[in-house]
């Protein structure tokens, strides 16, 4: 099972789509692979973690030579067209966790999901937008920046977490170029093209250095 060392940074910090600033640079990188093979990605992504005071935080950084998106509005089907996304377990079980997505357009959806185990499921859009998003575009792509207030983890056993608590995620993209098909992509591969196989997830490990 893959694992990423989530770093504690100690004071919260803007969220503005810049994912060069200082504090990411403390955070680990990791690529997202296709979701299938686990072979290279056709065009790469590149994703980081830190938890801080109050908040879990995400960048992504997305070469992309035609971000395709239209969708402006919060909880709009974003998967329809192209996004990043985070799925967060942080009970564990596999069968209750968070969706979270963000297109180039910085919309954002915010699902709950309630998983019968075998990538069948019932969602719930989330009401209330909680949830801080920037995306910034430049010369090879675009990047999205994500943090989520921890009092959106309701089946945590402790919030905020401590060092060495681990949580169930996964991230993924979804890449639409036109003319060609469509790529998914993972941090941890699914092996078939469902993102909802909880038991495919990682292991996201809450880490004080």
């Amino acid at each position: 099972m893959k694992l990423y060392r989530c770093k504690h940074v100690a004071v919260d910090f803007e969220i503005d789509g810049n994912v060069e600033k200082q504090q990411w640079a403390l955070a680990e990188p990791h690529n997202l692979v296709n979701t299938e093979t686990g072979g290279a990605a056709r065009q790469a992504t590149e994703v980081r973690l830190l938890w801080g005071p109050t908040r879990l935080y995400a960048a992504f950084h997305c070469d992309d030579t035609e971000p395709n998106a239209t969708m402006t509005e919060f909880n709009d089907k974003l998967y329809e067209e192209e996004v990043v996304e985070l799925f967060i377990d942080e009970g564990g079980d596999g069968t209750v966790y968070i969706e979270i997505e963000v297109n180039p357009l910085n919309a954002l959806m915010h699902y709950a999901i309630f998983n019968q185990g075998d990538g069948q499921i019932l969602t719930f859009a989330r009401t209330d937008h909680r949830i801080e998003t920037a995306v910034r575009k430049h010369s090879t792509g675009w990047d999205a920046e994500i943090a989520i207030p921890y009092s959106e983890f309701r089946t945590a056993q402790q919030l905020p977490p401590q060092e060495g608590v681990q949580w169930n995620i996964n991230a993924y993209r979804i890449d639409r170029p036109t003319g060609e098909d469509m790529e998914c992509t993972a941090w941890s591969p699914t092996v078939i093209n469902n993102y909802h196989l909880s038991s495919q997830f990682g292991i996201l490990e809450f880490v004080q250095e």
